[in-house]
């Protein structure tokens, strides 16, 4: 299948690597720039001018959020699918877009180890966006709006979230006696060990079974409890969904 992602920046860049190495034939579109010209070795290329046909295509829209109206008023033809992956544009935005299905998705970077996870809302019942989804990483589909925002929040925006612990580990460990790069190895170690449990084990119990009376993991997630990490990360998790909904 042949998708077009209009837009060139780090997400539409992540999307187009995870669908390439999925067997999909993907093109990349925007305006004319250095970049753009720098990946035509790897992908298809299509400069976008003011009067852009989308007839017939499979439209991934990656672009800023404020250049939607610049792409809604160049665009002629109807296109055979758009999935909108701007932050705060709902469905009905992308839906005044000439298309025979619309829907809404936000993943993440991991797209483009086609290990994103990536909530979404559709206005037509089509396989092909679900396939197109999969194709960098797992869709999972949303009916209401209020739980799209909120699992657009965990796909999107946690993952920062989570770099600034990996971060703060790998610092931790530097701090206290390893090199620099087997800190950073040890912390990704951790990371992909951790998503092995994550999956079939719920979060209290596995750390309910790391933790021994009077013993060393307990002192830290003591601090932790002292610091206020649980209550930081779920204000952290409203403040974006708020924003998200602003």
């Amino acid at each position: 299948m042949k998708v077009v992602i209009v837009g060139a920046g780090n997400m539409g860049l992540a999307m187009a690597k995870g669908l390439k190495s999925s067997g999909f034939s993907v093109t990349l579109a925007s305006r004319a720039n250095p970049k753009l010209q720098s990946l035509s070795s790897e992908f298809e290329i299509e400069i976008i001018d003011d009067n852009y046909n989308i007839d017939g295509k499979n439209i991934i829209l990656a672009i800023k959020p404020n250049a939607f109206k610049w792409f809604a008023n160049i665009i002629n033809g109807k296109a055979n699918l758009i999935i909108s992956v701007l932050a705060r544009t709902d469905l009905e935005q992308i839906q005044t877009l000439n298309s025979d299905a619309h829907a809404i998705c936000l993943p993440n970077i991991a797209a483009k180890n086609r290990a994103s996870i990536n909530p979404y809302m559709a206005n037509a019942q089509t396989d092909n966006i679900e396939y197109i989804l999969n194709g960098f990483g797992k869709a999972v589909k949303f009916d209401s709006k209020a739980e799209f925002d909120a699992a657009s929040i965990i796909s999107g925006c946690a993952p920062a979230y989570l770099a600034l612990v990996a971060e703060a580990i790998s610092n931790a460990a530097v701090r206290s006696g390893l090199k620099t790069n087997d800190a950073k190895a040890m912390t990704s170690g951790l990371f992909t060990s951790f998503a092995t449990l994550i999956n079939d084990t719920h979060p209290a119990l596995i750390k309910d079974s790391i933790c021994s009376p009077a013993g060393t993991t307990i002192e830290g997630v003591y601090e932790l409890e002292k610091a206020g990490v649980r209550s930081a990360f779920m204000q952290a998790v409203n403040s974006s969904l708020t924003k998200q909904r602003g």
